[in-house]
C-alpha cells in the first residue's frame, strides 16, 4: 500500500483537535495511506514553513472564499512553494473552502480558477461544514501523487478504467472541447481554466 505526505497552508477543515490526519482510502479501486500535516498556524510555524517546503508529496493551498485576504495570502504561498520546489513536479491543489457560505463570498469561482491556470496548478472549490467536494479532493491529490510517482502502464491502466465508467456524451463533450480549443485562443485558455478542475489528469 502506498503512503503519500502532504501538506495543508491554512487550518480551514479536517482538524477539530491537533495537526496530523491519518488515513486510508480506497480511490480507483486501489488502497492509499494518507498522512496529512496541518502545522501553518503553529507557534513555530516560520521554520515548520521552511521545513514542510522541502519535503511532502503533495501540497493543499486552502483559502476561505469569505476572505479576500486569505485568498491574496495563498497566492503568495504558491509562488513560496514554486521557488522552494522548482525543479520538482510536486502537485499542489489550490482549494476554495466554506463555499456553503454564499452570502459572504468575496472571491468569485473564476477568479480562484483564473489563479490556478495562472500559477499552473489544480484548483476546487469544497465546503467543509457541508463535506462538499471534500472526498474528492482528497481522491484528487491521490491520483495527483500516482500521476507523477507511477509507470506509464500503470497510469494507463487506471485511465482505461475509469474511461469505460465515463458515459459516452461525457467522452464526446470532451473530445469536441478539445478541438474547439485549438482554433481559438480564448478557447483555448476556456480548456485550460477547465483542466485545472480535473483532479485524475496532469
Amino acid at each position: 500500500m502506498e503512503k503519500s505526505n502532504f501538506f495543508f497552508s491554512e487550518l480551514f477543515f479536517f482538524f477539530p483537535v491537533g495537526n496530523t490526519y491519518d488515513r486510508s482510502i480506497i480511490v480507483d479501486g486501489e488502497e492509499a495511506s494518507l498522512v496529512v500535516f496541518d502545522i501553518w498556524e503553529q507557534d513555530d510555524s516560520q521554520w515548520l514553513q521552511n521545513h514542510c517546503m522541502k519535503m511532502g508529496d503533495a501540497y493543499i493551498i486552502v483559502y476561505s472564499v469569505t476572505d479576500k485576504v486569505s485568498f491574496e495570502k495563498a497566492s503568495e504561498l504558491r509562488i513560496q512553494l514554486r521557488r522552494a520546489r522548482q525543479t520538482e513536479d510536486i502537485p499542489i491543489i489550490l482549494v476554495g473552502n466554506k463555499t456553503d457560505l454564499v452570502r459572504s463570498r468575496e472571491v468569485s469561482v473564476d477568479e480562484g480558477r483564473a489563479c490556478a491556470v495562472v500559477f499552473d496548478c489544480k484548483f476546487i472549490e469544497t465546503s467543509a461544514a457541508l463535506h462538499h467536494n471534500v472526498k474528492d479532493l482528497f481522491e484528487g491529490i491521490v491520483r495527483q501523487i500516482r500521476l507523477r510517482k507511477d509507470s506509464k502502464e500503470d497510469n494507463a491502466r487506471r485511465m482505461a478504467n475509469t474511461k469505460r465508467r465515463e458515459s459516452i456524451g461525457k467522452k464526446a463533450k470532451r473530445f469536441l472541447g478539445r478541438i474547439v480549443a485549438k482554433n481559438n485562443k480564448k478557447m483555448a485558455f476556456k480548456a485550460k481554466s477547465k483542466s485545472c478542475h480535473d483532479l485524475s489528469v496532469l
